[in-house]
Formats: C-alpha cells, structure tokens, sequence
C-alpha cells in the first residue's frame, strides 16, 4: 500500500463524517440482510437485519434525469452511492447484495426504499455504488 493511501485512510473516516455532521446528507442509508424461514427467497416469513452505513454516503439521484438513456450503465431512477469508507467496507463483497443463497437476500436501503447493487467502483480510499430500486419489496 503506498504511503500517500495510507495516510488517508487513517483520516478518510473523519472527512467523510463532516456531511453528517452538519446535517447535510439526503437520508439514512444501510444493508439489509433478509432471512427466509422457507426453501427460497420469497417463501415463508422473513427476519430483516439492518446494519446502519457509517459515515453516511454522499447520494446521486438519477431518478429524475432525463438526459440518462436506457441504453446506458446507468439508467433513469438509479442511485449511485458516492464517498464509502475502504475503512468501513475494506472488501467490495460487503457492498455488493448478491449472496449465492436460497433463502438470504441483501438489499441495500435508502432511505425507505430497497435497493440492489448494479456495480461497485473502486477509488483511492472510498468506494462508488451504484444501485438500481427494487420492484417491489415487502415491506412497501
């Protein structure tokens, strides 16, 4: 590791808070994992574990834009989730909701709305997730 990332990574964490701090990030953003008490996701009743994301990421909205083509990576109602901490989320697989499970499903929530990761991209120090809305959830 280089030292110039390094001596970030040791004050990232404080920089990125300062959002939060002064009240300043758009909503509440955390993982879930969902458990299923049946043989598949969607089966039985379910458990949801919330782990709150912390510092608090900084949220593009894309779900108003109507320069975004349908063609494109990104696609109109998309968040791409800006700033997370290597720190917090020091391996991708934390951000990422695929799980290769029958009965465990992650979803990223935002806000009250669900979210599935689209891609994950890594930078010097943080991590850009984008996500795409759920259909339908639960929940809602």
């Amino acid at each position: 590791m280089s030292d110039i990332r390094k001596g970030l990574l040791d004050c990232v964490d404080k920089i990125l808070e300062i959002r939060e701090s002064i009240g300043a990030q758009l909503a509440d953003v955390s993982i879930i994992t969902r458990t299923w008490s049946g043989e598949r996701i969607g089966d039985g009743s379910f458990t949801d574990v919330e782990v709150p994301m912390y510092p608090i990421p900084q949220i593009k909205d894309f779900s108003h834009n109507i320069r975004v083509s349908e063609a494109g990576a990104v696609k109109q109602g998309d968040l791409i989730l800006v700033g997370i901490s290597q720190n917090s989320y020091p391996d991708e697989s934390m951000l990422r909701t695929d799980t290769g499970s029958n009965t465990v499903e992650k979803m990223i929530k935002v806000g009250n709305h669900f979210y599935r990761t689209v891609y994950v991209k890594q930078k010097l120090v943080t991590w850009d997730v984008q996500v795409r809305k759920v259909n339908q959830d639960e929940t809602e």
